[in-house]
């Protein structure tokens, strides 16, 4: 068997491991993005000195004059580039500043948990000595006797009421005829509906019982009556039992020691809470890097505009036909340029696609192991008291979800099947159960 800590230490191996890989590939990431971006600059650069090249052009033949216009459209381009790296640059800082923050929580996590074990570990002894003291009272032996005895007539007399009385609970035909008031003066059936109702008779034999019928309903009246008071019997022993257990429990301060171990346990769960709370948040900040990647935030928008309007303006053809027409060889050379940047550019975001395939992959697989960690710990799995058989089986998994080849689903339905009781010297199921913890 594998104890609960230690699968939850497992299970933070994996995230750490995880998120090592995704810090990976954004520092890939965002090297081509850096690239890439100067790659943007470049060719509004080059479309920029081609454009003077062309309105030179334009003004050798007295057309309008529009080279303010251009270059404005630069100039927005520029500084819209310079507030887009203020913003990118502060959401790498964030992410940076909710990393820290995450490693500091779970550390203080880890240190909080360490002393709800202490306190755990407390109570378990006292509950141990609590029942011990109970083993050897005598009138507490013959109270828990009476009640057992108490108890078992109580289901033996539940178990009746379900098996005779369900002929009559579940007969739904017999019922459907009885709400319709079949065979008395009150029935109001049509035709047809007569028919159908006389089949239905037949089916379930309600002429046969008919007139007995008031005694057949009161059957299982009588013999829920009967489970109720036994039940109401076993309740009172039980209660008197508990009664006895928490009496000896108060006097050996139990109650202290649960008070200090739930007050303990606050603090784990507020801990939990600030970082599934931080795990949002940083989650927020990378879908706004992510559209920042995917050149859909709103400066590059209003970016891709003005770049447009300029290619709107000077189109690559037009270009390409100017410079045959000039003698300087500089707007050849541009020209050139611009293509080869163009070619640069699409190798580069094919390469931004696929880490950024690979990071939604790894991102993915993250917010699986993030929920079932918080799965996990919110149903106390990591408890002192809690360990899970089939520890090879359950290890394989967790490798092969680290290795992206299970599923984290199938994991979890695997822990909560194989969750058991581990024990540590206190009897959950000591007596009526009333005073224990686990």
């Amino acid at each position: 068997m594998i104890k609960g800590i230690k699968t939850l230490e497992d299970i933070d191996g994996i995230l750490h491991t995880v998120r090592n890989e995704i810090s990976r590939i954004d520092q890939e990431i965002d090297t081509l993005f850096e690239h890439s971006q100067k790659n943007k600059q470049h060719q509004s650069e080059t479309i920029e000195a081609l454009a003077k090249i062309y309105f030179t052009e334009i003004k050798k033949k007295d057309m309008p004059k529009s080279e303010s216009t251009t270059s404005s459209i630069s100039m927005d381009v520029h500084t819209l580039l310079q507030k887009r790296a203020v913003v990118y640059n502060q959401l790498l800082e964030d992410i940076k500043e909710s990393n820290t923050k995450l490693t500091s929580l779970e550390s203080e996590r880890m240190q909080a948990h360490t002393l709800l074990d202490e306190a755990a570990k407390e109570v378990i002894a006292r509950e141990h000595e609590v029942q011990t003291v109970l083993e050897n009272d005598k009138d507490y032996q013959e109270q828990l006797a009476q009640t057992r005895a108490v108890q078992k007539i109580s289901e033996e007399a539940e178990q009746t009421r379900i098996e005779k009385g369900y002929p009559y609970e579940g007969n739904v035909l017999f019922y459907y005829l009885w709400r319709e008031k079949y065979g008395t003066s009150e029935y109001e059936g049509k035709r047809l509906i007569k028919v159908l109702d006389g089949w239905v008779a037949s089916l379930s034999d309600y002429e046969k019982h008919r007139v007995n019928y008031w005694t057949l309903l009161e059957i299982p009246k009588r013999l829920r009556l009967r489970a109720n008071e036994e039940k109401e019997i076993y309740n009172k022993e039980l209660s008197t039992l508990s009664k006895v257990e928490h009496a000896h429990a108060e006097k050996m301060e139990l109650g202290i020691l649960q008070a200090k171990e739930k007050s303990r346990q606050v603090e784990v769960d507020k801990l939990d809470d600030k970082i599934v709370t931080l795990e949002k948040a940083l989650e927020k900040v990378l879908d706004e890097r992510q559209k920042h990647l995917e050149d859909n935030d709103t400066y590059a928008k209003e970016i891709i505009a003005k770049i447009n309007m300029l290619l709107q303006t000077m189109s690559l053809p037009e270009l390409q036909g100017l410079v045959k027409q000039t003698i300087n060889k500089e707007d050849d050379r541009l020209v050139e340029k611009l293509n080869q940047l163009k070619d640069i550019a699409i190798k580069m975001q094919d390469d931004i696609h696929n880490h950024r395939k690979h990071y939604d992959e790894k991102m993915k697989q993250l917010h699986k192991v993030e929920r079932l960690r918080v799965k996990f710990k919110s149903s106390r799995y990591d408890d002192i008291r809690s360990g899970f058989n089939n520890g090879s089986v359950i290890q394989d998994m967790l490798g092969g979800l680290l290795g992206g080849l299970a599923q984290s689903d199938i994991l979890w339905d695997t822990l909560r099947r194989s969750q058991r009781h581990v024990d540590t010297g206190s009897w959950p199921d000591f007596g009526s159960g009333g005073f224990t913890s686990g």
